[in-house]
């Protein structure tokens, strides 16, 4: 074993045997021990507090303990030291549940010589370094498996970060992107109507005067020709009706290129759609539409101008007459609500026009028509675009309103409903802010 000695402490309550086990230790040739002890186990943990020992020889039957609690007391204190165990002959079953919990060997009392309690020491120390050495080899590779768990989160979490954050700028992306195109397209429509605007001013000032003689010379012959020849009587009637629809779009022509002078006053929403209502009556009976009202009561008044708001209403209303030729349902409802970012899909131009929480009136017109096929919904405020050509139909209706609107500081939107029909939504500023070029206001 070289010259170094092993230190051993016998744990021995019997006088007798603790000197025959330091005799049989200490006097081996080729192994230098040195024994010392004590006699309880309370007087162990108070001499190995302040002691270096190699290996522990404990008796599990003390004074002051008793069998496996012998040994788990002792261990408690002194994880670290190799543990011999010295049991009796009838004491075996209790020494080996004794190694299971952690010592190293045990050895049976007049069983064993000196040169195999040597070897037991031995062996006991050995495991005990090998133990020792496993122990903190798994210590650091626990902490190693920590540090990297930790950094492998902080990275993990710096990478979540960075695809928030490209997910964030992505989205600012698309947003940017989709205002630009907006912005690009309300930019194009209001080149194209007031260019609109200015031929239509153009063409319906040169058209205007030529039609009211055509008209004049038409009512002149009819009262000055005297025939009975029915195909000249159908020829001058048939004239003067088509003059009267050429002079009809000539005044939308003006209408639509007039829209930029309001003569603002406060005003009932509820009131204006009566008196709509009221003229249309006539209409309604005639078509056997029923006409259901959802007018909402303490509907504030608001900045517009009345005769034109009331163009748009009987546009719309118009509209939904020529919708449901053989009868249907006109409902007609207004609220007041206050405007957050899911209330409607609103435009980027019209998101401009209204603040996060602003309360607002908003009308909806719905009938229950065929609708509007859904490749066409996108054309319907463009001037000229109608479906109703062959009856007449200018397409000026719809782009007069929306200008209309957007004079106001409104807001207004056309969609089909999933149950049939088309349901239209105007929205009005409390406030209107800012109008179109002139203004007159007055109070109603």
């Amino acid at each position: 074993m070289g010259e170094e000695k092993i230190k051993v402490f016998l744990v021995e309550d019997n006088p007798s045997e603790f000197v025959l086990i330091k005799e049989m230790l200490t006097k081996l040739k080729d192994y230098s021990l040195e024994v010392e002890g004590a006699a309880s186990l309370n007087e162990s943990i108070e001499k190995l507090q302040n002691r270096k020992v190699d290996v522990v020889l404990l008796d599990l039957n003390l004074p002051d303990s008793k069998g496996e609690d012998t040994f788990l007391k002792l261990y408690q204190r002194f994880p670290q030291l190799p543990v011999v165990v010295l049991t009796g002959f009838d004491d075996e079953e209790l020494a080996v549940k004794v190694v299971r919990q952690g010592a190293q060997d045990y050895l049976v009392k007049g069983r064993v010589d000196a040169y195999l309690t040597v070897k037991a020491i031995s062996y006991a120390i050995e495991r005990k370094r090998i133990e020792e050495a496993l122990r903190k080899a798994r210590d650091e590779l626990e902490l190693r498996v920590k540090e990297r768990t930790a950094e492998l989160v902080r990275v993990n979490e710096y990478l979540k970060q960075e695809v928030e954050e490209r997910k964030r700028k992505e989205k600012e992306l698309r947003i940017t992107y989709i205002k630009l195109k907006e912005v690009q397209q309300q930019l194009i429509r209001s080149a194209k109507m007031e260019a609109v605007g200015a031929l239509a001013s153009g063409v319906a000032h040169e058209v205007k005067n030529p039609l009211a003689i055509i008209l004049q010379g038409i009512e002149y012959l009819s009262k000055k020709i005297e025939t009975d020849d029915e195909n000249i009587k159908y020829t001058l009637k048939y004239m003067e009706e088509a003059v009267v629809r050429a002079d009809t779009i000539v005044k939308g022509l003006l209408d639509f290129s007039r829209i930029s002078k309001l003569n603002i006053g406060k005003y009932n929403i509820n009131s204006l759609i009566e008196n709509c209502l009221l003229l249309m009556k006539h209409q309604f009976d005639r078509h056997h539409i029923q006409v259901v009202k959802e007018l909402g009561g303490n509907i504030p008044e608001v900045d517009i101008d009345k005769s034109k708001i009331e163009q748009v209403f009987i546009n719309i209303f118009m509209n939904a007459v020529h919708a449901m030729p053989e009868g249907g349902k006109l409902t007609i409802r207004s609220y007041v609500k206050s405007l957050n970012k899911d209330t409607l899909p609103l435009q980027f131009e019209e998101k401009e026009k209204f603040n996060l929480d602003e309360e607002v009136v908003i009308v909806e017109i719905e009938d229950t028509g065929s609708g509007i096929p859904q490749e066409l919904l996108n054309k319907v405020f463009d001037p000229f675009f109608t479906t109703k050509r062959t009856k007449g139909g200018t397409g000026l209706g719809l782009s007069i309103v929306r200008s209309i609107m957007d004079m106001h500081n409104g807001f207004i939107d056309i969609k089909n409903k999933s149950s049939g029909g088309v349901i239209v939504t105007l929205i009005f500023k409390k406030e209107g802010g800012k109008y179109g070029e002139e203004k007159d206001t007055h109070s109603r």
